[in-house]
């Protein structure tokens, strides 16, 4: 657990490792496996809304949210701002607007000449004739 800025939120919260999440998404999934339709967000998800606020100490009421907490959805921190990139990927800071220093690419794997399709094979064998 790591305490991180959320987009979504709009302030930092706790965000949930790997084997946290894992947790979190099973009890996210037996919500909807065995809670009734009549049940409210909040009965029907209990045991996932304990568990984070067991493991968070954070008293979150949305169990959407915590599904979003977690921490590889975001990227590292900005190097002017500190608050998390949204996406690992993310070349541009949506708080401050700093542009992430250039990362060199591994072309190699990029450029490396793809399998042929399947129907690719047909036209080469066509042409053959």
């Amino acid at each position: 657990m790591k305490n991180l800025w959320c987009w979504r939120c709009k302030m930092e919260v706790p965000m949930l490792d790997e084997e946290e999440y894992k947790i979190a998404s099973k009890l996210y999934r037996e919500g909807f496996q065995t809670g009734k339709c009549s049940m409210t967000r909040k009965k029907r998800f209990k045991d996932l809304l304990d568990y984070y606020k067991d493991l968070t100490g954070f008293e979150e009421n949305n169990p959407n949210a915590i599904m979003h907490h977690r921490i590889d959805l975001y990227g590292s921190a900005c190097e002017n701002c500190s608050k998390p990139y949204r996406t690992p990927k993310a070349s541009f800071c949506a708080a401050c607007g700093n542009k992430r220093a250039n990362t060199i690419i591994n072309y190699t794997e990029t450029l490396q000449e793809a399998a042929p399709k399947w129907w690719q094979k047909f036209l080469v064998l066509n042409r053959a004739e």
